[in-house]
C-alpha cells in the first residue's frame, strides 16, 4: 500500500463484503453479531525479533484479564517499553494482522504499509497507548525519544478512532517499525475483540 489512508480504504471495503456475503438474513442481526462496534483487549504482548536478534526497541509489558462481567472496566498495563533510538515520522511502520478461524492463524488477513509518518501513524491510530505508554502529547511534533516508558497498573483505553467498526474474534497484529533498512522493533499483540455494549 503507498498511501497512509489505503488501510482505512481496505478495512472499509472488508466492512462492505462481509455485509454483503451475509446479507441473505436480516442485515441488522447480521451487523450486531458479525461486525460492529466493538471492545478491544490484549492478551499476550511480546516480541518477534528475527533470528533472536536484540533490537533497539523492545517491551515487556503484562495486561490484567479482560472481565466480561465488567466490559467497561478499561485493562491495565504493568511493564515497560525501553528504546535506544528516536521513533518519529521519519521512521516506516508495516502493521500485520492475522485473525483466527477454524483453530488456526490465518496470515496476512490485513496488511498495512507506511513508507513514513511512523511515530504520527501510532499517534492517530492507538492513542491511548501513545499517550498513557509512551508519554507522548497531543501538541507538537511527533517524536519518542530513547529511554524507558514504564507502566505500572496503567488503564488503557484500546479505542481505534481510524478503524470504528471491525469484525468480532481473535487477532494477532505484528507491528514492525524502523528507519530506511534498519529495522528497529517487531513487537506482536494477541488481542480479541468483543461487541461493544452500551
Amino acid at each position: 500500500m503507498k498511501t497512509r489512508n489505503t488501510g482505512s480504504i481496505l478495512l472499509f471495503q472488508l466492512v462492505l463484503l462481509t455485509l454483503l456475503l451475509f446479507q441473505e438474513g436480516n442485515p441488522r442481526k447480521i451487523i450486531n453479531s458479525v461486525i460492529g462496534p466493538y471492545i478491544a483487549y490484549g492478551e499476550r504482548f511480546y516480541m518477534c525479533e528475527p533470528n533472536n536478534r536484540l533490537l533497539p526497541c523492545r517491551w515487556n509489558i503484562r495486561a490484567s484479564h479482560f472481565n466480561p462481567y465488567k466490559p467497561k472496566e478499561l485493562q491495565r498495563l504493568t511493564g515497560n517499553v525501553t528504546s535506544t533510538v528516536t521513533v518519529n515520522d521519519d521512521c516506516w511502520a508495516k502493521v500485520v494482522v492475522d485473525v483466527r478461524s477454524n483453530n488456526q492463524w490465518k496470515e496476512n488477513a490485513f496488511v498495512f504499509n507506511f513508507n513514513d509518518g511512523a511515530c504520527r501513524v501510532l499517534k492517530e491510530n492507538i492513542p491511548a497507548f501513545y499517550k498513557q505508554v509512551l508519554k507522548g502529547k497531543d501538541e507538537g511534533g511527533c517524536t519518542i525519544p530513547p529511554g524507558v516508558y514504564e507502566v505500572n497498573n496503567t488503564p488503557v483505553d484500546w479505542s481505534f478512532p481510524k478503524v470504528p467498526l471491525l469484525p468480532y474474534g481473535s487477532w494477532r497484529f505484528r507491528l514492525t517499525f524502523g528507519k530506511a533498512e534498519n529495522l528497529y522493533a517487531c513487537f506482536v499483540i494477541n488481542a480479541k475483540n468483543v461487541p461493544k455494549t452500551d
